[in-house]
């Protein structure tokens, strides 16, 4: 089965995949049009800088979805900042620091954890796809070089439309190759999402609040 869901591609820096998931499912459950500057200015993210999935989360609830946010990492953990990522990413680790604006992903976290929209939790696979059946949109960081071939870790924030027995199926943003309800061998995109620095991050929206 394939959801219905508007599709739009990250045609601007390049660095907007988070802002385009946000625009896709904002259309889908909203039915309001918002443009990628202004995700931009709500999730705070600096031209050429990446955003986290704790950015995202906290604006799609103040704008009135209903979401939840699961991940193999405990939030309070990440509270640490630059030590935290040092310590788990390792030689990677300066790279990913280079993208990152801590202040502004460490006050998004704190947000979350107010809200109390977060669950320490590695969803099945298969919750998600049942979560699919019911209507709801998962949006899912995964390591784009698991499925590129490329080396290096490369965050990569997708929504995923549907499933059959063996493949997954998401819009792919780009900015390479875009294209809606792209096919993947599910092991594959499981592979993907299970690469070290996802943290199996996984928000499920399931509708407007």
């Amino acid at each position: 089965m394939i959801l219905d869901i508007p599709f739009y591609k990250n045609d601007k820096d390049g660095n907007q995949c988070m802002q385009v998931a946000m625009k896709i499912v904002l259309k889908h459950f909203l039915d309001k049009d918002y443009s990628l500057e202004e995700l931009d200015k709500l999730t705070k993210r600096k031209k050429e800088k990446w955003t986290w999935t704790s950015q995202v989360v906290s604006v799609l609830y103040d704008l009135g979805l209903d979401v939840r946010y699961y991940s193999s990492v405990d939030l309070k953990d990440m509270l640490e900042g630059e030590g935290y990522v040092r310590k788990t990413m390792g030689k990677e680790a300066d790279r990913i620091l280079k993208f990152m604006d801590v202040p502004v992903v460490l006050d998004s976290i704190k947000k979350l954890l107010e809200y109390d929209i977060f669950e320490k939790k590695k969803l099945k696979f298969k919750e998600i796809e049942d979560l699919i059946e019911k209507g709801a949109v998962p949006m899912m960081l995964i390591d784009y070089s698991k499925l590129s071939g490329k080396k290096g870790y490369n965050g990569h924030f997708v929504v995923v439309t549907g499933f059959d027995s063996s493949n997954t199926y998401y819009h792919e943003s780009g900015p390479k190759d875009p294209e809606a309800n792209k096919k993947i061998n599910k092991k594959k995109f499981i592979d993907a999402w299970n690469s070290k620095g996802t943290d199996n991050d996984v928000v499920i929206v399931f509708s407007k609040r």
